[in-house]
């Protein structure tokens, strides 16, 4: 049965308009600080850097990152940060995230030097 009157705005459909896609939105499986540094990653770059094929490479950049942290201080465990900072390095590197990989040689030897003042002047 349709409903009378106005519609709510929970009932209309919102539509993306400027040709962008939309972000990727965290998983219902990741817990709370996975939730809260995979928004922060995904909100981080551009709406169209990740699709949603890097999903499953995102959750694991992320949940490698908390172990890097939650294990940095931890001398008894230096083995189990070592292993987690090089697959954090290497799926950094997969997902674009390191400023080598975003960059392009060919088109960053062509942008101006920053502004800056010289010291002869």
């Amino acid at each position: 049965m349709l409903q009378r009157g106005r519609k709510t705005a929970g009932t209309r459909v919102a539509l993306i308009v400027n040709g962008k896609p939309p972000r990727l939105k965290p998983p219902a499986s990741l817990t709370k600080e996975e939730r809260e540094l995979f928004i922060e990653l995904v909100e981080a770059v551009a709406p169209e850097h990740f699709i949603t094929a890097d999903l499953p490479l995102l959750i694991s950049f992320v949940q490698t990152s908390l172990l890097v942290r939650s294990t940095a201080n931890k001398p008894d465990q230096i083995s189990t940060w070592e292993k987690a900072m090089k697959l954090q390095i290497s799926l950094a590197t997969k997902l674009r995230l390191s400023p080598s990989t975003r960059l392009d040689p060919k088109t960053l030897a062509r942008q101006p030097p920053p502004p800056e003042e010289r010291p002869w002047e």
